[in-house]
């Protein structure tokens, strides 16, 4: 095969790989931005970026959150501190 042709082929392959791996549509930008709509209201507007972000990721995957295990989260989270462990009493909450 001809270089200049074979140099052709190889960016129409990229052209095709990109095209394979961008969305159809975007459907689930649009449901983010919408999500982000309702979790960003004027209650929340001191809510700093990084949190922000951190809630709508959350939000997002919901899937995964409904499998994850509250109670090992809820014991790390109350015994970080001495206000939180007198705050929310035992960190063993069995």
């Amino acid at each position: 095969m001809v270089a200049k042709l074979r140099t052709e082929y190889e960016q129409i392959e990229q052209l095709v790989r990109l095209l394979m791996v961008s969305p159809a549509s975007s459907a689930q930008a649009e449901r983010s931005f919408s999500a982000l709509r309702r979790l960003k209201t004027w209650l929340r507007t001191s809510m700093s970026e990084v949190r922000l972000n951190s809630v709508a990721v959350c939000h997002t995957h919901q899937h995964l959150m409904d499998c994850l295990e509250i109670k090992p989260l809820m014991t790390e989270f109350a015994s970080r501190s001495d206000l939180r462990r007198s705050l929310f009493g035992r960190t063993d909450m069995d």
